[in-house]
């Protein structure tokens, strides 16, 4: 998957922050599925008694994480798009 992240780096469709997130959370997932026990031990100094109660919580704070910023990117382009449309209509009345 970081090659894929790769390809799309160099065809310039994400930037390099986003090419370096990608690389992070892959490389992060491999360690973990390699070296359970380093998990295993991070869950238990938060007291959860299962790892997979600490990949689900895990789990959810991400999913939160990426609505929300897919939500303000939503509301980002949606005011720039009304402030062009309102500039072009301003520019129509102007010239009638």
């Amino acid at each position: 998957m970081i090659y894929f992240a790769l390809l799309h780096f160099r065809r310039g469709e994400i930037t390099s922050t986003e090419m370096g997130s990608w690389t992070i959370v892959w490389t992060i997932l491999v360690v973990i599925v390699f070296f359970p026990d380093i998990v295993r031990r991070f869950a238990q100094t938060f007291l959860f008694t299962r790892l997979f109660d600490l990949l689900v919580v895990g789990g959810i704070a991400l999913c939160i994480f990426m609505v929300t910023r897919a939500y303000l990117t939503s509301r980002r382009l949606e005011k720039k798009l009304e402030e062009y449309v309102r500039k072009e209509a301003l520019q129509d009345v102007g010239k009638k």
